[in-house]
């Protein structure tokens, strides 16, 4: 059986050089933070399920510990991606929302899930079949790439870009209907 395959762009162009001076490569900069063990998959829980609780990022990543997620969350929030919310009734349990800082997260979610379905396929789909972002999340995409959806050709000014919102009704639909089940796995 031969799989379909996504049609591939030419190769893009290298941006060159930057022409402000820096000081550290701002992807080696973002890794301190994004790049600790979890930290992604515990943001991809925190995004996905607005409001997600301490109990439902566990369950939702096989092999982390309690201990680490403390940790994670400490560090997360410490950072300003995410903040602790408590639910209405006053329970002693808190959830965990993006910050307004941690929105700017949906573009590396939305990239990394994008070059899953289509890269990796036989271990994300049953039939193994390569997929784009809006095959798998219908109106979503704009969402999770954020400014980067239409292209580089509809980049807008950083400056004027407000804050994505972090509403159940704002979510991907794929995902509103799952959020309750601590077992799903984005």
């Amino acid at each position: 059986m031969e799989r379909a395959s996504i049609p591939s762009s030419p190769a893009p162009r290298s941006p060159g050089a930057p022409e402000v001076p820096m000081e550290t490569c701002p992807i080696a900069a973002t890794l301190g933070t994004l790049g600790r063990k979890w930290a992604l998959t515990i943001l991809r829980d925190v995004a996905f399920f607005p409001d997600a609780s301490f109990t439902l990022i566990l369950r939702s990543n096989p092999g982390l510990r309690p201990r680490t997620l403390s940790l994670r969350l400490k560090q997360l929030a410490s950072e300003d991606l995410i903040e602790k919310s408590v639910p209405v009734g006053g329970s002693r349990r808190r959830n965990y929302r993006l910050s307004a800082k941690g929105a700017q997260v949906w573009p590396i979610l939305g990239s990394l899930l994008q070059f899953g379905v289509q890269n990796h396929a036989e271990r994300v789909f049953a039939d193994g079949q390569p997929r784009n972002l809006e095959d798998v999340f219908p109106g979503g995409a704009e969402l999770m790439l954020g400014r980067f959806a239409g292209g580089v050709a509809n980049l807008v000014d950083r400056r004027s870009a407000s804050a994505l919102p972090s509403t159940a009704a704002s979510r991907p639909r794929g995902l509103r209907a799952t959020a309750n089940r601590s077992s799903s796995v984005v």
